[in-house]
């Protein structure tokens, strides 16, 4: 490297003429975070073992572990950034359920249905998890954005349910020469074709991203999984369940 020669108004030098070389160890890119220059150490816990019971661990062998001045550690990476987000979940994810369920309530103006509709979406996410986990997909913040948006597929569907059984239903009560089972199934069957439209055209648009690769695609897999895995059992629950 001392001989790599280096142009000047005099014609060209070495660069050992200008400088002293040495040689040793060293990171090959310096990194930072926050402002300050960072090492990473990259840790990947066995399968099984949590973030917290890994850095729980840790923190026990590292107690006795003394630094340089002006050196320290801290955890960072993708388990700290998700613990980050959890916390501010914990606080969105109750609001979200609350405003849906409002305007489920504002778009039945019923109480008991917009109840039936809310309570029974839980049983649309079960085929959503199933599918999540055949997948091995950790549990993130993308699979949770995929199951906040699978409930609100179920909601819409649901909703449009209950409002063609109550349509069914009105229309008895001006006939009276029908029951009420009949009102039921003449609703739910007016609702076959566009909810069966609704879960193809979902899973047509999801099930190619299982199957891609390139930048982003890891991302978007996990939020497609909960709901191409969820509109089938949210049809079941719109079809079978909600009509009874």
């Amino acid at each position: 490297m001392g001989n790599i020669r280096i142009k000047t108004p005099y014609g060209y030098a070495p660069l050992k003429t200008f400088a002293n070389l040495y040689y040793k160890e060293a990171p090959s890119i310096l990194k930072a975070e926050k402002g300050k220059k960072v090492i990473f150490i990259y840790i990947t816990p066995n399968q099984g073992t949590t973030s917290q019971a890994y850095k729980k661990e840790g923190m026990k062998l590292l107690a006795d572990l003394k630094l340089p001045t002006g050196y320290y550690f801290e955890w960072a990476g993708e388990s700290e950034y998700l613990e980050s987000a959890m916390e501010r979940l914990l606080f969105i994810v109750p609001i979200t359920l609350f405003v849906t369920f409002i305007l489920i309530y504002m778009g039945l103006q019923s109480m008991r249905n917009a109840l039936i509709v809310f309570l029974t979406l839980p049983f649309a996410t079960v085929e959503g998890i199933l599918y999540v986990d055949m997948l091995n997909f950790n549990f993130s913040i993308a699979v949770i954005v995929g199951f906040l948006s699978l409930i609100g597929v179920a909601t819409e569907t649901a909703i449009v349910m209950i409002i063609y059984l109550e349509e069914a239903v009105e229309k008895v009560k001006k006939r009276t020469t029908e029951n009420l089972k009949e009102a039921i199934y003449e609703g739910a069957v007016l609702r076959v074709r566009p909810k069966l439209m609704t879960v193809f055209s979902i899973l047509g648009g999801l099930i190619p991203i299982m199957y891609i690769d390139g930048v982003g695609s890891e991302v978007m897999q996990r939020i497609a999984s909960p709901m191409i895995g969820g509109v089938v059992s949210s049809a079941v629950l719109t079809l079978f369940i909600i009509r009874f």
